[in-house]
């Protein structure tokens, strides 16, 4: 592990100091779990964030596509194919 050192208000490591009591961990220990979930958060949030831009990307290709197919029905072409078989 690496040492690092930060400046925090007096208030702040108090109740950090309050909750490791309460826990019966080290201040250290509530430091590392507080910062591991703000980690998993950051991924998180960064994931849906690809996501989102991913489905707007796709929605973007599909309103392109209806714009360029114009008055074209898929369902009237697939029951002229059924039509067709028949």
């Amino acid at each position: 592990m690496v040492r690092i050192n930060a400046i925090l208000p007096e208030d702040t490591i108090k109740k950090i100091d309050d909750i490791a009591k309460a826990a019966k961990k080290s201040r250290s220990k509530i430091l590392r779990e507080a910062a591991d979930k703000i980690i998993e958060e950051y991924e998180t949030l960064k994931a849906e964030q690809i996501k989102r831009d991913k489905i707007k990307q796709a929605i973007k290709i599909q309103d392109k596509l209806r714009e360029k197919s114009g008055k074209w029905n898929g369902i009237s072409e697939v029951r002229k194919w059924r039509e067709r078989k028949n």
